[in-house]
C-alpha cells in the first residue's frame, strides 16, 4: 500500500492508480478513493487539486500520455529558465504545455474560504468548471460561475446542507447512518437525497433538477403552499416563477459539460446565447427574433468564449459580427 498521506498534487497526478479514478471510476475505485478521503481530511485540498488539473488536461480530443504529463510536472515545478525568468517548452509540445500553465493559473482563481463559522464557499468564474469533494467526500463539480457554500461540521449536523448559486452535478454518497443531503437554492427550492446523482441549475428565477441515478425529493413553495415531489431517474423538473413542469429526458445531456462537451438535442439558438451569458458573461444579439428559435442537434466540445461563439454561428450557419464588446449573429 502506497504512503498516500504523503503525497503532494503532483505526486497524485502522476499515481496510476489515482489518474484511472478520476479518468475512468470504477464502484471499487471510488470506494477506495472515498473512503481515504473520508479519513484524511486534511490532505483534501491536495487531493482536489489534483483531480481537478487531471480533468483539465484531457481534452475532447486528445489526452496527454504518462510522459507528457510528467514532462509538464517537471518543466512547470523545477525546470530551467531562460534568461527572463521564463521557461520556453520545445516547438512540438508548446500547445499542451500552454494549456497546463493555464491550468495551473486558473487553479488559483478559485476561491475557498472558510471563517470561524466553519463555513466554506467555493466559487468559479467564467469559462471554468471546478471538482470539490464535500466533508462526507461526496463529489461536486461546479459549472462555471457558479458556487457552494457550506460548513464542515456535517456530523454535528442532522442533515448535510449546501447552498447553491449557478449549476453543479452532484454525486452523493448515502451513509450508514441515513444522514439525509439537502442542495438549497435562494428561490426556496430544496433537493433532498440520501445518496444519488444529480444536475441542479439555479440562474435568477429559474431552476431545473435532474436525475441520473437514485431517488431524490424536491420542496418548494406553489401558491404559498408547500409542494413535495418525488422524482425518479431521468426526470427533469423545472420551477420557474411559482410553477413547476415534469418531464422525461436523457440526463446524459444534461451532465455533458461535466465531461468537457455539449450534447445538443433540438436546441434553439436562444438556450445557446443564453448559455453563452451563463457560462461565459458574454452578450450575444441577433438580427431577427425569428432566429432565436431555429435548432442543432450534436455536439461540440467546451472551450473558451471565443471558440463557443465560433462554434455557435458554424453550428447554425450564421455569420458573426464583432465591434468592441458587441456580439451579433446575422444569417
Amino acid at each position: 500500500m502506497k504512503d498516500y498521506y504523503h503525497f503532494t498534487v503532483s505526486d497524485f497526478v502522476m499515481d496510476e492508480n489515482f489518474r484511472a479514478w478520476v479518468w475512468q471510476p470504477t464502484d471499487e475505485s471510488n470506494l477506495f478513493w472515498r473512503s481515504w478521503i473520508a479519513n484524511h481530511h486534511d490532505r483534501r485540498e491536495e487531493v482536489e487539486e489534483a483531480i481537478d488539473l487531471l480533468k483539465k488536461l484531457t481534452f475532447p480530443d486528445y489526452s496527454l500520455t504518462e510522459q507528457e504529463i510528467s514532462s509538464t510536472w517537471i518543466n512547470i515545478r523545477d525546470s530551467s529558465h531562460d534568461d527572463k525568468g521564463v521557461y520556453s517548452a520545445p516547438k512540438s509540445n508548446r500547445w499542451w504545455m500552454a494549456a497546463a500553465a493555464g491550468v495551473l493559473i486558473a487553479l488559483g482563481s478559485y476561491l475557498y474560504i472558510w471563517d470561524s463559522s466553519n463555513t466554506i464557499r467555493y466559487e468559479t468564474s467564467y469559462g471554468e468548471t471546478r471538482t470539490v469533494l464535500l466533508p462526507d467526500s461526496s463529489t461536486v463539480i461546479l459549472n462555471a460561475n457558479s458556487s457552494i457554500v457550506f460548513t464542515d461540521n456535517w456530523d454535528e449536523k442532522v442533515t448535510r446542507e449546501v447552498w447553491l448559486d449557478g449549476e453543479a452535478f452532484f454525486d452523493v454518497i448515502h451513509k450508514h447512518n441515513h444522514q439525509p443531503f439537502q442542495v438549497m437554492v435562494d428561490d426556496g427550492l430544496a433537493v433532498k437525497v440520501l445518496g444519488t446523482s444529480f444536475n441542479v441549475y439555479h440562474r435568477k428565477s429559474d431552476t431545473k433538477v435532474v436525475l441520473k441515478s437514485g431517488k431524490i425529493t424536491l420542496s418548494f413553495s406553489v401558491d404559498k403552499k408547500e409542494k413535495i415531489i418525488t422524482m425518479n431517474p431521468g426526470e427533469l423538473v423545472e420551477f420557474k416563477k411559482d410553477k413547476y413542469t415534469k418531464r422525461e429526458v436523457d440526463p446524459k445531456i444534461y451532465a455533458s459539460w461535466t465531461e468537457n462537451k455539449i450534447i445538443l438535442n433540438q436546441t434553439s439558438l436562444q438556450e445557446m446565447i443564453q448559455m453563452a451569458k451563463d457560462n461565459y458573461g458574454i452578450k450575444i444579439e441577433v438580427t431577427s427574433g425569428d432566429m432565436l428559435i431555429q435548432t442543432v442537434s450534436g455536439s461540440m466540445p467546451i472551450a473558451d468564449a471565443d471558440s463557443f461563439v465560433n462554434q455557435v454561428a458554424m453550428a447554425f450557419q450564421l455569420k458573426i459580427s464583432r465591434e468592441n464588446n458587441k456580439i451579433l449573429l446575422m444569417e
